[in-house]
């Protein structure tokens, strides 16, 4: 997971420090926003608004709340690239993030089927070595090419930097102000964050308009209230692997955690032996339905004790040792989303909120266009999934450019 230097600078009042733009949120739409503007002109004027014939470089900063990159793309922290997040695309619905993401051959994305998918024309698809894939390699050619300019930190990009307040000067640029006391001055500012967690950590002078904060406040966050459990199993899945995970969905028992479960082994090629290979159940839960809530080792056991239970009503699977086997994972790893902060603002929900649906109050702008919002919860066509995250980081970045008049020219 990459991380970044944080060389925090007082940016002063002085006009020619303005930046254009500044994105609040390093997660995949902020990324993606930053990809499609660096190393982009834009073309300058004099004071009368003349056109002049040369062209600055954008001037722009990202800043992420927490100490990592990634936003709600993360994988375990053992190395095993085992996903904790969304996981998947769906190739044949999603052009925008097969167009500009999986499809690029800067970036090098690579794909596999999901394993024990039953539906062909949905093509469930994961990345190989997570979807925090799309993170890394973004991160790797954004620092490529800051390297070429002789930025060897990329210090465009700072984590650890929660920003609190955006204040609208006279002047029309916008002060942003970071925890640590910080002012930041820019033009333009992006947030790429869920809109509800917004609505809580930042204050906005002037207010947003009634009907933005409103749909705010009243927005679903993708994954806010999903704890992830993924039981690790050493070597090749056993033969009946793909009849235990058969159409995804566990039974529901009482007290028991789960709703959802799927095959999360990592990529492995066909042809490579069974050396080192491991095989994963992966669960999408309630932990708050968990005998412990705030127990990752007595969440995973009752996982693999639920999936047990789920196997009673088949007599072709209720044996003994397909039991004795899911409970004896080898490993476990807990991602419990509801518990970070800029991600979830209720610690223990006893539910699963809704899919986020479009919204185009959380889509719009503010600020007379200055205030932009990216973020998959904005997409007004896939909110809630990758594909929307990419879908509403190009709506803000083709806003950007026309109000900017950008060059890809030098």
């Amino acid at each position: 997971m990459p991380t970044t230097n944080n060389n925090n600078k007082s940016s002063g009042n002085d006009d020619s420090r303005t930046l254009d733009f500044i994105i609040v949120g390093g997660g995949l739409s902020g990324l993606v926003v930053a990809r499609n503007l660096n190393n982009k002109y834009i073309v300058t004027t004099d004071d009368n608004s003349n056109i002049k014939n040369n062209k600055r470089k954008l001037r722009w900063k990202l800043f992420e709340a927490t100490s990592i990159l990634g936003g709600r793309l993360q994988n375990d922290d053992a190395g095993r690239k085992i996903d904790l997040d969304g996981a998947w695309i769906w190739p044949p619905h999603q052009p925008t993030i097969m167009e500009s993401l999986v499809n690029s051959s800067t970036l090098g994305i690579k794909t596999f089927l999901q394993p024990g998918d039953d539906y062909d024309s949905s093509a469930t698809t994961r990345i190989v070595g997570g979807a925090v894939e799309f993170v890394n390699k973004i991160y790797q050619e954004l620092l490529t090419k800051s390297i070429v300019d002789s930025d060897k930190s990329c210090s465009s990009i700072q984590v650890d930097c929660p920003v609190i307040a955006v204040r609208r000067n006279i002047d029309h640029s916008i002060s942003v102000e970071l925890d640590s006391g910080e002012i930041v001055r820019a033009n333009h500012v992006i947030f790429a964050v869920p809109p509800k967690i917004l609505s809580c950590n930042v204050s906005f002078h002037p207010k947003l308009s009634n009907v933005k904060s409103d749909a705010m406040s009243n927005s679903q966050t993708w994954m806010a209230g999903v704890t992830k459990v993924a039981l690790v199993y050493r070597g090749a899945s056993p033969q009946f692997w793909p009849l235990i995970l058969r159409g995804g969905l566990i039974s529901p028992r009482f007290r028991s955690p789960a709703f959802q479960v799927y095959d999360g082994s990592p990529f492995s090629s066909p042809s490579s032996d069974d050396t080192g290979k491991t095989s994963i159940l992966t669960f999408f839960t309630l932990a708050s339905l968990s005998n412990q809530t705030n127990n990752d080792a007595m969440l995973a056991k009752d996982c693999a004790e639920q999936m047990c239970q789920s196997l009673s009503s088949d007599s072709i699977l209720e044996t003994s040792e397909i039991r004795k086997f899911i409970r004896s994972f080898d490993e476990f790893y807990v991602k419990r989303w509801p518990q970070e902060r800029y991600i979830s603002n209720e610690t223990d929900p006893t539910e699963i909120s809704p899919h986020p649906q479009p919204k185009k109050a959380l889509a719009k702008s503010e600020w007379d266009g200055t205030l932009l919002f990216a973020g998959t919860e904005t997409d007004l066509h896939s909110p809630g999934v990758m594909e929307g995250a990419v879908g509403a980081a190009i709506r803000v970045t083709k806003e950007l450019s026309e109000r900017l008049s950008i060059s890809t020219e030098q």
